[in-house]
């Protein structure tokens, strides 16, 4: 059976996390000098303006399937960027996984401090940890320097042209490994190892001592 309550939050839960993930990318682009986001309906809190058709058919299928996952774009020219666009592009990448952090350590605050009943809104309680942890794990996730996710980028900010040149079977196959991860991530045990490792060590440093996460 379809548990359609947690179906719906997740997927109202990416929706908003996913547009805050890429308006920081656009936000950032625009303040560094580049109008492309601008000029393409990017800086929007439209969600769908930051989704194709088959990243839009990967979040409903991932809610259903009980995971929740999806994945934006923004487009940006940098060249534009200041100060120059090797660090500017950098800058603008590790924004996003950042802006899923600082989303993650918002919603806490309502958790650590119980500014609610939760004892009385159980259900108001499982929807905010399931949003933390499904921040943390967008900005987890994104920092795998793997193309085209964010860390890639990031990662090309420090590399010589000649070492990313060496590393261009890594651009060419990078996709395909994330299908693999996708696809058999639970049977090799990658999500144990983000979860355990990095996702709950995070949200009980944001949800203090009183929490146990995992």
């Amino acid at each position: 059976m379809f548990d359609t309550t947690r179906i719906v939050e997740t997927i109202i839960i990416l929706l908003v996390s996913i547009t805050w993930h890429e308006l920081a990318h656009a936000l950032t682009a625009q303040y560094l000098g580049d109008d492309t986001p601008r000029l393409t309906g990017h800086l929007s809190l439209n969600p769908f303006r930051h989704m194709d058709q088959f990243g839009i058919i990967l979040l409903f299928l991932s809610a259903i399937a009980g995971f929740g996952f999806a994945y934006g774009f923004t487009p940006v020219t940098e060249r534009n960027l200041r100060p120059n666009a090797k660090a500017g592009g950098g800058i603008v990448a590790i924004v996003g996984p950042i802006s899923n952090i600082i989303l993650a350590a918002l919603i806490a605050i309502p958790l650590r401090f119980s500014l609610f009943d939760f004892n009385a809104q159980q259900g108001l309680f499982d929807f905010l940890q399931h949003a933390l942890l499904l921040n943390i794990f967008l900005a987890v996730f994104n920092i795998i320097p793997l193309p085209p996710l964010d860390g890639w980028r990031v990662l090309q900010t420090f590399l010589s042209p000649r070492q990313l040149y060496e590393l261009r079977g890594v651009q060419q196959y990078g996709p395909l490994v994330l299908f693999v991860i996708f696809i058999f991530g639970n049977q090799l045990g990658f999500y144990n190892v983000l979860y355990n490792d990095f996702i709950y060590p995070i949200a009980s440093v944001l949800l203090g001592p009183q929490f146990s996460v995992g």
